[in-house]
C-alpha cells in the first residue's frame, strides 16, 4: 500500500500566480531540474539537491561545458561537532530537515535545516552576460555560537569542440588562486579553441579561509579522478576535506583533477545571520572575471540584477496568454511551457527540432523566432536537403529537414506579414548564399528529385523518425514525409500566389494532387495508411512483420488533407484505436525481436521509446490532427494524458518534472509510465501549439489573424491574449450550446465582422474580440 501512495501522492506544489514550483523533498523520482540562461548563451542545469551542469553555448554553436559530469556542489560543516550536509542532502546524503526547493521562471531557491542550522543557497543567471549568481544565507537557530565551515565546489572541464587527436583540454589548463578575484581561475591556452571564453572560475565575496584548485586533494587520496574515468560525480559522496573535518589545503593543479573549492569560514552567533555571494562563470580573461564578480558583490547590485532579470523574462512571455477552464493547463501553458520553448533553442542546435520550436514560438517571440529559422537555412545545403545537427555536427542523410524548411518559413511570414524577409541573402551550409525563397524552392526541388518508385518521397536514412532505418533497401519510401510534403506544397502554393507568381503556383498545386494520389493509390492499407514502402515488405500494414500501424502516418495524412470522405473515418478510427493511458504510442504492436528492416526502433525492447512507446511529440501531431477533424472532445483528453504531471501519469510515477512535456513515456512493464528525457524537446512547441492553435483556434494566416476554434464541448468560455503585427488582441470565445465544432460568430471592439478574419489595426492598442461558436450553417 505504501509503494502505491508514493507513487499518487503530491510532493510539488505551485505557487498562485503559476511562476514558482515548490518540491517539498529532495528524494524525487529523478532529479527535477530547472534551467536559467542569459540571451548571451551561458546556462546552468539546477536541480532540486542544487547540481547540474553549467555551459556557454555562442551563436555559432561552439560549446565549453564548464562542470565535469555535473559537479557543482555546496557543503556545509559544523567544525565543533563535524556534522556535515548539503542543503538539498545530496550528494553526501545526510538527511535534513524543512526541505524546500523552489524551481522558479527566473531563478531556483533551495533551503533546509540541521543540526540547529538554517541554510538557503538561491541560484540565478543575469538576463545579460557569462555567470550565474549564488546567494546562500546561513542562520544560526541555536542559543550557542555555530563555526560553520561551507564549501564551494564545482570541476572545471571547459570541453565542448573538435580538436585533433592529443589536444584534450585537460592538457592546456592550469588553476590559479587570485587574490582580486577571491577564487579560483582556471585558464585554458588551447591552440585550437574555436573562441577566447574557456576559462572558468568561482569566486566569493567574503574572505575565503582555504581553497583547493585541485579537486584530488579535497576529495581525497581514493577520491581522485581523470578526464577518463566513468563516473567521477560519485566520488563527490564522501570528499575527506568535508568529513575528516579538515581544510583545504591551497592546492592547486594541471592536467587533471581541474576544479575550485572555496572555503569559507563562519562564526555564527545564537540568532545571527550572514550571506555570501558567489560567481561562477567563464571569461575571456581573469580581468573580466575580477570585473564581474565585483559586479556582484553587493546585496544592492544582486537583487537590482534579479529584479531585472524577472522583468526581463516577464516581457519574453508577455505577447501571449491563455484562460481556459482548466486550471493546470493555464499554469503550465502561461508560464513553464513557454520558457521551456524558448529553452529548446539554447538546448538543442538542430534543423528539424529547432525549425519546429521556432514556429512554436512565434506565437509570442517573433524576433528570436526568426532569427533562430534563418540561422537554420544556414545549415540547409545549396542541394535543398540539410544537416540534422550543427551542435554536434552531423550530416547524414535525414529526409525530412527540406519539408520543415518549407513549412517554417510560410509560418514566419503568416507571422510577420514582412514579404521582404523572402528577399533576404542566406548563405547555404556548403557554399554560395541565395535568398530565403531560392532556399525554400531548393528544399521543394529536393524532396521532388528524392522521389521514388511509387511516386513518394525516399527515406533515406530516416525521416522525422531517427529510428525508423530501412538499411534493406536504400530506395524505401516514407509515406509520413510525403504527407507532410503534400501540407508544405499546398501552404507554398498559397504563399507563391499572394507573390503573384501564379505559374510556380499552379505547378506547386499540380505537385500536390500527383503526390496526393500516389498516396492513395499505393499507401492505404484498408483502414490506414502504411508508414513506409520498401521491396522487402512494407512497413506499418496489416500484413507487415511485427508492427502494423504507425500513428505519425495517419496524422499528417489528416493534416495534409489526403484521405477522401470515404477514408477519413477509417483513419480516424484507426488512429483512436491506438490510444493508451498516456498518450498515443508511434507504432502498434511494438517489435518484438530486432529486424534491419525496421532498424534501430526494432532493436529497443518492446514499449521503449520508438518501439511502441508513448511518443509525446508525435501525440502532438495527432491533437492537431483531431482539431483539424473537428474533434474537440478528443483533441484536449489527449492533450491532458501527455502534460506534465497527468491523472493517468503523475510525477510521482513518470519521474519526469511537473512543469515541463517530456519525449516519451514507457509502456514496458519494467519501466511502465517513466519518463527518459524532459526540457529538450519538440513536445513544447506542438504541446503548446495544439492548444493555442488547435483547440483555441488562434490561427496565423497571410491576411491576418484567424479565430477557428475546436473546443471541448463542456468548456463553456475561455480567453487567449494575442499580441500580432502591431495589434493586441483579447480574444474571448463562449460556446454556449455546448458545441465540440462551430462556426465562430464575432465582433471586434463591439462591431460584427464577416468571416473569422480579425481586422489589423497596427496601433498598438488593445482590441476586444468576442467570439460565439454556433452551428455551422
Amino acid at each position: 500500500m505504501r509503494s502505491e501512495r508514493m507513487k499518487t501522492d503530491k510532493i510539488h506544489r505551485f505557487t498562485e500566480d503559476g511562476n514558482s514550483c515548490i518540491i517539498d523533498t529532495p528524494r524525487t523520482p529523478r532529479h527535477w531540474y530547472n534551467y536559467l540562461w542569459s540571451e548571451q548563451g551561458y546556462c546552468t542545469q539546477v536541480s532540486q539537491i542544487g547540481h547540474g551542469r553549467s555551459y556557454y553555448i555562442n551563436s555559432k554553436a561552439d560549446m565549453c561545458m564548464i562542470n565535469n559530469q555535473d559537479a557543482k556542489y555546496l557543503y556545509l560543516r559544523d567544525d565543533d561537532t563535524n556534522v556535515y550536509w548539503n542543503i538539498g542532502e545530496g550528494p553526501l546524503n545526510e538527511e535534513v530537515e524543512d526541505f524546500s526547493c523552489e524551481h522558479n521562471i527566473g531563478y531556483s531557491i533551495l533551503e533546509s535545516q540541521k543540526n540547529g542550522v538554517h541554510a538557503s543557497w538561491k541560484l540565478f543567471v543575469p538576463h545579460e552576460g557569462y555567470n550565474e549568481v549564488w546567494v546562500v544565507k546561513v542562520k544560526n537557530n541555536t542559543d550557542k555560537v555555530k563555526r560553520i565551515s561551507l564549501f564551494s565546489t564545482v570541476s572545471f572541464e571547459l570541453e565542448g569542440f573538435k580538436y585533433p587527436r592529443y589536444y584534450e583540454m585537460y592538457r592546456s589548463c592550469e588553476t590559479f588562486f587570485d587574490e582580486k578575484l577571491n577564487g579560483i581561475y582556471c585558464e585554458s591556452k588551447h591552440p585550437f579553441a574555436p573562441h577566447n571564453r574557456y576559462n572558468g572560475y568561482i569566486a566569493c565575496s567574503e574572505t575565503v579561509y582555504a581553497y583547493d584548485g585541485n579537486l584530488g586533494e579535497f576529495l581525497g587520496e581514493l577520491g581522485t579522478y581523470t578526464r577518463l574515468d566513468a563516473m567521477p560525480a560519485p566520488l563527490f559522496q564522501r570528499p575527506d576535506v568535508v568529513v575528516k573535518g579538515r581544510d583545504c589545503t591551497n592546492s592547486l593543479t594541471t592536467l587533471v583533477n581541474l576544479g575550485g573549492v572555496l572555503q569559507n569560514k563562519l562564526v555564527l552567533a545564537p540568532g545571527e545571520e550572514k550571506e555570501l555571494y558567489y560567481v561562477l562563470g567563464v571569461s575571456e580573461s581573469l580581468d573580466e572575471a575580477v570585473q564581474t564578480a565585483e559586479q556582484y558583490g553587493s546585496r544592492e547590485r544582486i537583487e537590482q540584477a534579479l529584479q531585472e532579470t524577472k522583468e526581463h523574462q516577464t516581457s519574453k512571455y508577455a505577447a501571449l496568454h491563455i484562460s481556459t477552464p482548466n486550471e493546470k493547463l493555464n499554469v503550465l501553458m502561461n508560464e513553464w511551457v513557454k520558457k521551456q520553448v524558448d529553452f529548446c533553442i539554447v538546448g538543442k542546435k538542430g534543423v528539424r527540432d529547432n525549425l519546429q520550436i521556432a514556429v512554436g514560438l512565434l506565437n509570442y517571440r517573433q524576433e528570436r523566432a526568426k532569427e533562430e529559422i534563418i540561422e537554420c537555412l544556414r545549415h540547409q545545403f545549396k542541394a535543398g536537403h540539410a544537416v540534422l545537427t550543427w551542435y554536434p555536427y552531423d550530416a547524414t542523410r535525414y529526409s525530412d529537414q527540406p519539408f520543415w524548411i518549407i513549412w517554417s518559413v510560410c509560418e514566419l511570414i503568416k507571422e510577420t506579414g514582412d514579404y521582404s524577409l523572402l528577399d533576404m541573402e542566406i548563405e547555404y551550409q556548403d557554399e554560395g548564399s541565395a535568398t530565403m525563397l531560392e532556399h525554400v524552392k531548393a528544399a521543394v526541388n529536393r524532396l521532388i528529385e528524392d522521389k521514388g518508385e511509387h511516386g513518394l518521397v525516399r527515406i533515406f536514412f530516416a525521416d522525422w523518425n531517427d529510428a525508423l532505418n530501412i538499411t534493406t533497401d536504400p530506395d524505401a519510401e516514407s509515406v509520413m514525409l510525403s504527407e507532410q510534403f503534400c501540407y508544405a506544397l499546398k501552404e507554398l502554393s498559397a504563399l507563391i500566389r499572394r507573390l503573384g507568381d501564379t505559374g510556380y503556383a499552379g505547378y506547386l498545386d499540380e505537385q500536390f494532387h500527383i503526390l496526393r494520389d500516389a498516396i492513395n493509390e499505393t499507401a492505404w492499407d484498408g483502414s490506414w495508411y502504411m508508414r513506409a514502402l520498401s521491396k522487402e515488405e512494407n512497413i506499418g500494414s496489416k500484413d507487415s512483420t511485427g508492427s502494423k500501424i504507425y500513428i505519425n502516418a495517419q496524422s499528417w495524412a489528416v493534416l495534409a488533407d489526403i484521405p477522401d470522405e470515404g477514408k477519413l473515418p477509417k483513419v480516424l478510427e484507426s488512429m483512436d484505436s491506438m490510444e493508451h493511458d498516456f498518450g498515443f504510442p508511434i507504432n502498434m504492436p511494438p517489435y518484438m525481436e530486432y529486424s534491419p528492416h525496421a532498424g534501430r526502433m526494432s532493436g529497443m525492447l518492446p514499449g521503449l521509446f520508438e518501439n511502441g512507446g508513448v511518443y509525446c511529440h508525435a501525440t502532438g501531431f495527432k491533437i492537431m490532427a483531431d482539431c483539424k477533424a473537428g474533434r474537440g472532445a478528443e483533441a484536449i483528453r489527449t492533450l491532458l494524458k501527455i502534460i506534465p504531471d497527468s491523472e493517468t501519469n503523475p510525477s510521482t510515477q513518470s519521474g519526469a518534472e511537473p512543469y515541463v512535456f517530456t519525449n516519451c513515456y514507457s509502456i514496458h512493464p519494467k519501466y511502465y509510465g517513466k519518463s527518459y528525457q524532459s526540457w529538450t524537446t519538440g513536445t513544447s512547441a506542438w504541446g503548446l501549439m495544439s492548444l493555442l492553435e488547435g483547440i483555441m483556434g488562434i490561427k496565423r494566416d497571410y491576411d491576418g489573424l484567424r479565430i477557428d476554434p475546436c473546443f471541448p464541448a463542456d468548456w463553456e468560455q475561455a480567453q487567449v491574449y494575442r499580441e500580432f503585427r502591431g495589434t493586441r488582441y483579447e480574444v474571448t470565445i463562449r460556446n454556449p450550446l455546448t458545441l465540440s465544432k462551430g462556426q465562430p460568430e464575432i465582433q471586434v471592439d463591439g462591431s460584427p465582422i464577416n468571416g473569422n478574419l480579425l481586422p489589423l489595426f497596427q496601433d498598438d492598442q488593445i482590441h476586444r474580440v468576442d467570439v460565439v461558436i454556433k452551428p455551422i450553417s
